[in-house]
């Protein structure tokens, strides 16, 4: 069996693991945190009981098909499998009779002055194949665009409060191209075999976990708290000869060594890959690799975002209209997204892993990094843990939508309601007025889409994989990290001529509409040539003026000859 060693424990090391695995490749994982799933993970300290808390919440949309084929693979007892602890996102087990305002973000609501400012560009992009729509609109950031057409304040206040909530994007960064993309991709690729979905468990307890202990059945070897500090090349600088680990052994002690393989996978983040590969920019390489190496950099630098979601563990259990169970807040400062799942988790779960007395855990995500709040009047990204954990419940309790549109066990007033426990992300630091952390999010940002790389590497036996990847999903999310994982595996496979084609990678963005292709497979040979339609159509104006002038011209020298 060949060897593959995988980088990284996120949904795109564990889909490329599942992948390999199932071809009898010998499969070794490495995660540097104590858990694997990346920032989906779900952190559980069952010895303090503190209740789970993740990275955000995590929703499964109907376009998640890659998602989907997984889980059904993935056994989580002998009964069900992983896609069976899906749930609908709706209210829980008890319907609430109050309803939060829908907060419908489309098109069709954008004032007709600026519908006709924007059409020339969604012409120009339905009608032009990636290539050149990358290069015309991925430089271009989203508000820049909307402040440069001077479109109504309506128009921004419904474009801008929507790609952060919805697409993951921050909308002071996004590109152009990127929302147009990622709305084509969702329009087009939405399954009606699925649901918009939550899992009934925490992450980690409903998918993870089990899918660690199926794929260690198949035989792979999973080593957490396990960090990779350097890769070494061979002498040509065509191949990764082996890499240098740091594993964690104890509270206070390490070990370092090294590992060999045919094949590595990488899945970690781009930063991570970025500074793995940083020390040869000063050596002689190859000017493949060093551009290679110059792309993951400028995706590292351009696509950071700090995103947030925090929980609140309350002593009163809260419920949603049974329709809605996520409840968008855009009239909150920092455009807060509620999602109540102990209910939705049970009572014995919570008292499983809990402190006595929590009824709900209320994850809350903040989609607005740079406005500030109401009571602490700074940005969440200037805030201290305290100051956040003040500001956004004073945000809660004083939205009308929310408080006036949610029930509450014993009809408790939300101000009334007890916060037990509250809870962020372990790896935010706040230092000098200031949060970061050593693993952010990769977003969508302006100058990322060209730069993406593809699963293939310059060096000839390491294969890359991450939802920050070139995939046909497009936006970052779990469905484009699982594509990548397989696309990943399926490039390691079709390197190794003796094996077969792994696994079925579900492609996106075909357009419902095939003149629409047919126009941009057109659009892609033209690009080739660097020819664009407005050259072509001038051309062909240009033709047919003369065909008319010289028929013209014909028919007037018949008529000579007659006289």
């Amino acid at each position: 069996m060949e060897e593959v060693i995988i980088i990284g424990g996120g949904i795109a090391g564990l889909t490329a693991a599942h992948e390999l695995l199932l071809q009898n490749y010998k499969v070794t994982l490495l995660e540097r945190n104590a858990d694997v799933g990346g920032i989906a993970r779900t952190y559980q300290n069952e010895k303090n009981k503190t209740c789970p808390y993740e990275y955000s919440w995590r929703a499964f949309g109907s376009w998640y098909q890659n998602v989907y084929q997984l889980m059904k693979q993935i056994p989580y007892n002998n009964h069900e499998t992983v896609y069976d602890k899906l749930t609908i996102l709706q209210g829980g087990k008890k319907t609430c009779d109050k309803k939060i305002p829908e907060y419908q973000n489309t098109f069709s609501k954008l004032p007709y002055s600026d519908i006709l400012k924007t059409m020339p560009l969604l012409i120009q992009y339905v009608t032009s194949c990636d290539e050149r729509n990358i290069r015309n609109f991925s430089g271009i950031g989203l508000r820049d665009y909307i402040k440069e057409k001077k479109a109504s304040t309506k128009a921004e206040n419904l474009i801008g409060k929507i790609v952060g909530p919805y697409l993951g994007f921050d909308y002071h960064n996004a590109s152009v191209y990127d929302l147009l993309y990622g709305f084509e991709m969702m329009a087009n690729n939405s399954d009606s075999q699925y649901n918009f979905n939550i899992l009934s468990l925490p992450t980690n307890h409903a998918w993870f976990e089990p899918w660690v202990r199926f794929l260690q059945k198949k035989g792979l070897k999973c080593y957490t708290q396990t960090e990779v500090k350097s890769i070494h090349l061979n002498d040509e600088g065509t191949q990764i000869k082996n890499i240098v680990v740091n594993q964690k052994s104890s509270q206070t002690s390490q070990k370092t060594f090294t590992l060999s393989s045919k094949y590595y996978v990488n899945c970690t983040g781009p930063e991570v890959l970025a500074k793995l590969f940083q020390p040869y920019l000063t050596r002689r390489i190859s000017s493949p690799l060093r551009n290679w190496i110059g792309k993951i950099e400028k995706v590292a630098q351009n696509g950071r975002q700090i995103q947030m979601s925090i929980y609140y563990y309350l002593d009163k259990k809260i419920y949603l209209d049974n329709a809605n169970t996520l409840a968008y807040l855009p009239n909150t400062p920092w455009l807060l997204m509620v999602l109540s799942t102990g209910h939705i988790w049970g009572d014995n779960y919570l008292s499983k892993y809990c402190k006595p007395g929590i009824k709900e855990v209320m994850a809350v995500g903040i989609c607005e990094p740079y406005v500030a709040g109401e009571l602490i009047k700074k940005p969440w990204s200037q805030c201290s843990r305290e100051e956040i954990k003040k500001e956004a419940w004073y945000q809660l309790i004083h939205d009308k939508d929310f408080v006036n549109n949610i029930c509450i066990e014993d009809n408790t007033p939300l101000r009334d309601v007890k916060v037990l426990e509250f809870t962020m992300w372990d790896s935010y630091i706040y230092k000098n007025g200031s949060i970061d952390t050593y693993e952010p999010k990769w977003a969508n940002n302006v100058n990322t889409r060209q730069y993406r790389p593809e699963p293939v590497s310059p060096l000839s036996n390491l294969f890359i994989g991450g939802s920050y990847t070139n995939t046909s999903t497009g936006i970052f999310s779990m469905e484009s990290a699982a594509e990548s994982g397989k696309r990943a595996a399926l490039a390691l496979c079709n390197d190794d001529h003796k094996r077969q084609k792994p696994c079925l990678v579900t492609i996106h963005r075909k357009s419902k509409f095939p003149l629409s292709n047919y126009v941009r497979n057109m659009d892609c040979i033209l690009y080739k040539w660097n020819i664009s339609w407005y050259t072509l159509l001038f051309c062909l104006v240009i033709i047919l003026v003369i065909i008319i002038f010289y028929t013209s011209l014909h028919k007037s020298s018949i008529k000579l000859k007659k006289k």
